[in-house]
């Protein structure tokens, strides 16, 4: 009963997490009728992009922003799941349908195999070993380079649609599967026990919590979905190469989820959504586009430590509640 009582206000049922739903359902709603008004292809396969690094960003966010452990080498999943997914679609002629959910089950013993020996370390020393895995990976990539496609990557990857509509939509429909099965995780009592994680991991373990237990599924489960995002990702483009494996991708999904805002899955979508966008549209002037980007970055950084969602959220509650609450009170 008390157990109960501990978790009741993380459950759907509490009040400002359906009113969240309404809002999120309401994204959703406006994702899908982008193609009705937007005919451009070039828009429309940069929305793609978005849809995808979505799952990078919130797979990352689970494994960092719930648990604490930082991780400098999540393009290890991202990468691993690509590849897989590229070599038996290329080779083997697999399925698109068996390879993706494949390449998520990859990138997902991968993390069971980083997890186990990674986990017994903290802080930075945590973060160098995730980053020396993913370059232990991009590594083999060169060994293998027949295999592989070496630093060219490999070509011929099965097209998912030739219809950029469909690929559109097939990438929202995934992306709200990954973004919303996190959502539910998190706030159910498994996100209470990855938070408590977090905030004090002695504390913890010692209220009986089995800590290496739960960090390591998060291993596992963020490297899935990173995996399988990964695998779409490489017949969305029909080539995978190392830059996905590279450090920068890392540093990039890191950079997102800090600006959108560390433990809330949404955040870093959001973010993802504004820089990838942005970055874009300031082709135009690309003279001075790095100059402005990375300006942008350091000023949401600099006014809004916590993220631009978390920040934008307190703020329209704060709002409410004073135009709610009597005058002179």
């Amino acid at each position: 009963m008390n157990r109960k009582t501990a978790f009741e206000g993380t459950l759907p049922s509490n009040p400002l997490n359906w009113k969240r739903f309404r809002i999120h359902m309401g994204i959703v709603g406006l994702l899908l009728i982008i193609p009705v008004f937007i005919k451009s292809t070039y828009v429309i396969d940069l929305l793609i992009l978005c849809n995808i690094y979505a799952m990078f960003l919130s797979s990352w966010d689970l494994l960092t922003g719930y648990t604490g452990q930082i991780s400098f080498g999540h393009s290890l999943f991202i990468g691993g799941g690509a590849y897989a997914a590229g070599i038996l679609s290329f080779y083997l002629h697999v399925p698109i349908w068996v390879t993706i959910p494949t390449g998520g089950l990859v990138a997902a013993l991968l993390g069971y195999g980083l997890g186990v020996p990674a986990l017994r370390l903290k802080g930075p020393y945590l973060a160098l070993a995730t980053f020396a895995a993913s370059a232990v990976l991009a590594g083999l990539t060169a060994v293998f380079w027949e295999y592989s496609g070496g630093e060219d990557g490999l070509y011929g990857i099965a097209c998912l649609s030739r219809n950029y509509v469909v690929k559109y939509y097939l990438s929202v429909g995934l992306m709200v599967v990954v973004c919303g099965f996190l959502l539910l995780l998190v706030n159910s009592q498994y996100g209470l026990i990855l938070k408590s994680i977090r905030e004090d991991e002695s504390a913890a373990e010692a209220s009986g919590i089995n800590v290496t237990r739960y960090k390591l599924l998060t291993f596992v489960i963020s490297g899935f979905l990173a995996g399988v995002a990964g695998a779409f990702y490489a017949h969305t483009q029909m080539h995978v190469g190392t830059d996905l494996l590279s450090l920068s991708l890392s540093i990039m999904v890191v950079l997102m989820s800090v600006v959108g805002g560390l433990g809330t899955i949404i955040g870093p979508i959001v973010a993802g959504y504004l820089l990838i966008l942005l970055n874009e549209w300031l082709r135009v002037i690309e003279a001075v586009r790095v100059l402005i980007y990375s300006g942008s970055v350091v000023l949401i950084l600099l006014f809004m430590p916590k993220g631009v969602v978390p920040t934008v959220i307190s703020g329209i509650e704060t709002l409410i509640k004073k135009i709610k609450s009597p005058s002179g009170s």
